[in-house]
């Protein structure tokens, strides 16, 4: 057995072909050829190979899967290319969890860690013909079962607290959240390849910028040593071009340093070019160069001053915002390499720059942070630790997770989007709540071992012990890191995003969120033809839940109902359950995008918030932005406003006013100016103003609203010395050439509250060549959470507000491979009437 050296594109390092198969094992011996074997297409999950088989459904699972024994088998032949007898690597990029690998009835391998990849030597290849690969899951259960130390606190996350001694995913164990799909089998890629003397056996490298000089260290192995003589390593940009001869080392590897003078940065995208610079090798015999793959060159700060945190990238104050990532697939949880750029696209559009992989999830592969480096996505990765007491001082334990890190980091190194390395998620917060001793919410494991070495093989990386850290208790807004759920399940009003002085959450906002109309045909074809109703089974199913708690997010998502609208949640949902659905949308999109503008605000000590998360791992009403088939909600739309590079951004600051927040994250300055409308009824003027703004680059001027009007107006109706003068103020910045930079609609304090009236809407549609349809959406009145009821149709755009007389452009695309006849409707949560959307047939 070997550690080999994984590259990029290699053309040799392909996935196994054969004949794939699963079945039950039952006891010690492998299913013979009478047991019911089950037909795969290739290495999954057992889940996913019972949902492809049609023998198992996600929706009505009851099974417990960890009381189960699994065995794949593999026939194949030997890999295309390999010489009889040739030496063979087999890799097995994840096994979970209890794994024994056979081939040709020869053990080879037992592994206790989903989280580790595998590459094993066969000095003598394989058969020509007729190789069989055994791949034997055992039942975690039994392991569970055991007697252990008890821990010193419990997490209600999870019902089997003796998880924490299994290097496997919380996944599929944690029943309030995740669907009941534990991960089971070989989840990650199994390849083979024959070993030329050229293979690479070794790979490490650090990119770094040393007094403006970008530097690249490289270290090589080959199997042949000598192989690597009078080679060099060629590092280019554009036209930058840089390389470097390899010199062998003392420790039997050869090494080269390439420096590149004044090198293009890699930025965040919302501040800056992600520049990369791609890295080959060349031989001295004048072969093919091998591509190894690319790096970007930039520094990290963590700033904790003040007790506060926040990140520096090349020297710059970043404000981080995004979400926690969850896989695409709940099954199989990752998605095809060349799925994730467009994954990530629609994201970065929405102007996200930072992805979270949370403890509780599953690491992710190397073309997820291809995608991150290449879109300028900053990742904030937690090792796989959650909530749980972790045994770190058991030797046996604290060596298989130093492997497990050790890999990891290796396949992280140089890549400019990892940013942060996280010990856990919440361990020190789950100390601190379940009253376990202040000592112990500090494990060495996360404060002394892990980090050490992650110095070593990460040194450009930033380091934090736990997501929630820092302040007397580790969970406390104003000081490190945290949770933040004051707006969200406990319920604060908005205020509290301001007045918690959050520093920087590494999680947030987390709300049961309304799926679209296509999830919701889901969800009734679940309920036999039944709508799915709030209270039913069936939606009940898909809504997070805190274990023990007498709620969950449903109940959360109604309180800011009632906050933001005046009306009763309960009356709606039991006698208009159709509007209870269009404000529960529009409160999440509001709350969110209301919540990031104070945090984005002038003089916020707040660096950063993600959301809790990024996307559901099944049907409904999750805590997920984006629905289980990666359809935006609500809530998307409602961050998509307040995440763009150059935001225009209102905040209430109570008796000083209304203030218009001019955010300008890319370098450049922007001059211009800013323009401000206040209207009663939704459309009389009543006053207007203009004024001129610059705005330097990488930061937020704030202008008072009254700034640009003449004589005072009690414009949020804080001193309340008579009745509202409006009820919609619109503000518009734009620069010098007239161009529109952004532009934010704020509906003001009123006695009445929410109340419907005919806004004048219309709607009409036109198809274009690639099958979407520009919808043009126009208001005589100020239209609130414009969205659109077409079911089988997507809008890019909704949960908008529109200004009076204003129109606006939006592009529908059809949300699946089954094409529905285009019709459907136009309506704002302030409007008695929706509009037929007309054309676009």
């Amino acid at each position: 057995m070997r550690r080999l050296a994984r590259v990029p594109d290699s053309p040799l390092c392909q996935p196994l072909q054969g004949q794939w198969a699963m079945a039950r094992q039952e006891g010690d011996a492998a299913p013979d050829e009478g047991a019911d074997w089950i037909a795969l297409p290739g290495p999954m999950t057992v889940a996913a190979g019972l949902q492809q088989a049609g023998l198992w459904s996600l929706a009505s699972s009851t099974r417990d899967f960890d009381q189960e024994g699994w065995c794949f088998r593999c026939r194949f032949d030997a890999p295309v290319g390999a010489e009889p007898g040739q030496p063979l690597c087999l890799g097995l990029d994840g096994l979970a969890t209890l794994a024994s690998v056979s081939l040709n009835g020869e053990a080879l391998l037992h592994s206790q860690n989903m989280f580790r990849q595998h590459e094993l030597l066969l000095p003598q290849g394989v058969r020509p013909l007729g190789n069989e690969l055994l791949i034997r899951c055992e039942p975690l259960a039994p392991l569970l079962a055991q007697r252990r130390g008890r821990p010193r606190w419990r997490t209600p996350m999870v019902p089997q607290q003796q998880l924490r001694w299994v290097r496997t995913t919380l996944l599929g164990r944690t029943p309030g959240w995740s669907p009941n799909a534990p991960a089971i089998g070989p989840w990650r890629g199994v390849w083979c390849e024959p070993l030329a003397a050229r293979r690479l056996t070794h790979l490490s490298w650090q990119a770094e910028v040393v007094e403006g000089q970008g530097r690249l260290r490289v270290s090589l192995a080959t199997q042949d040593c000598e192989a690597l003589r009078g080679a060099f390593i060629y590092v280019v940009c554009g036209e930058q071009q840089v390389q470097a001869g390899l010199q062998l080392g003392d420790d039997g590897h050869w090494q080269a340093e390439a420096v590149v003078p004044q090198p293009a940065l890699w930025w965040p995208h919302t501040h800056g070019r992600p520049a990369l610079y791609q890295v080959s090798l060349h031989w001295p015999s004048g072969e093919a160069a091998q591509h190894l793959g690319h790096v970007g060159f930039r520094t990290v700060t963590l700033d904790t001053a003040q007790q506060g945190f926040g990140l520096q990238v090349n020297g710059v104050p970043v404000f981080a915002r995004g979400a926690v990532w969850t896989p695409s697939d709940a099954l199989s949880l990752h998605a095809p390499a060349a799925q994730y750029q467009d994954l990530l696209q629609p994201l970065c559009a929405a102007g996200l720059n930072m992805l979270r992989l949370a403890g509780p999830m599953v690491y992710e592969c190397p073309a997820f942070f291809d995608a991150c480096d290449a879109l300028g996505v900053m990742v904030w990765q937690d090792l796989m630790f959650a909530n749980m007491d972790y045994p770190g001082e058991d030797a046996a334990f604290r060596a298989e997770v130093e492997a497990e890190v050790s890999q990891q980091a290796q396949q992280w190194q140089a890549r400019p989007s990892v940013v942060v390395v996280c010990g856990n998620s919440e361990v020190e917060q789950q100390a601190a709540m379940w009253g376990a001793p202040r000592e112990a919410w500090t494990p060495a494991l996360f404060h002394q071992h892990l980090p050490e070495l992650l110095a070593k093989v990460l040194p450009g990386v930033a380091y934090w012990p736990s997501s929630a850290h820092g302040g007397a208790l580790p969970f406390q807004p104003a000081v490190g890191t945290c949770s933040y759920y004051g707006v969200g399940a406990y319920k604060r009003s908005l205020e509290d995003a301001a007045s918690s002085r959050l520093s920087f959450a590494t999680e947030a906002l987390a709300f049961a969120n309304i799926p679209g109309d296509d999830t919701l045909a889901t969800l009734r074809e679940q309920s036999q033809g039944q709508a799915a109703r709030v209270h039913g089974p069936v939606w009940k199913q898909g809504a997070p839940r805190d274990l023990g708690a007498g709620w969950d997010f449903d109940d959360v998502r109604d309180h800011y109902v009632e906050a933001l609208y005046g009306v009763r949640a309960d009356q709606l949902r039991a006698y208009d359950p159709a509007r209870h659905l269009m404000l529960g949308r529009a409160a999440v999109a509001e709350t969110m995008a209301a919540a990031f503008a104070r945090w984005r605000s002038a003089g916020s000590v707040c660096r950063g918030a993600l959301v809790f998360t990024l996307r559901d791992l099944r049907p409904g009403a999750g805590w997920g932005v984006l629905d289980d088939c990666g359809r935006p909600k609500s809530g998307f739309h409602g961050l998509a406003a307040a995440w763009q590079a150059r935001s225009l951004l209102l905040t209430d600051e109570g008796l000083n006013g209304v203030t218009l927040q001019v955010v300008n994250d890319p370098a450049d300055a922007v001059a211009g100016e800013l323009e401000l409308k206040l209207f009663r009824d939704g459309h009389v003027l009543v006053a207007e103003g203009r004024a001129p703004v610059a705005v330097a680059g990488h930061s937020v001027t704030a202008v008072p609203a009254q700034a640009l009007l003449e004589g005072f107006l009690d414009i949020n109706w804080a001193y309340r010395f008579g009745p509202p003068v409006a009820n919609v103020l619109w503000a518009c910045w734009r620069n010098e050439q007239g161009d529109v930079l952004s532009e934010r609609l704020m509906f003001l304090p009123t006695v009445a509250g929410l109340q419907g009236q005919e806004l004048g809407l219309s709607a009409r549609a036109e198809a274009q060549a690639d099958g979407s349809r520009r919808v043009t959406v126009g208001t005589q009145r100020a239209a609130r959470g414009l969205h659109f009821e077409a079911e089988g149709w997507v809008a890019d755009h909704e949960w908008f507000d529109l200004a009076p007389a204003g129109s606006r452009t939006v592009v529908l695309r059809p949300s699946g491979p089954k094409v529905r006849a285009f019709r459907g409707l136009v309506q704002a949560i302030n409007g008695l009437t929706p509009a037929v959307i007309s054309g676009g047939a």
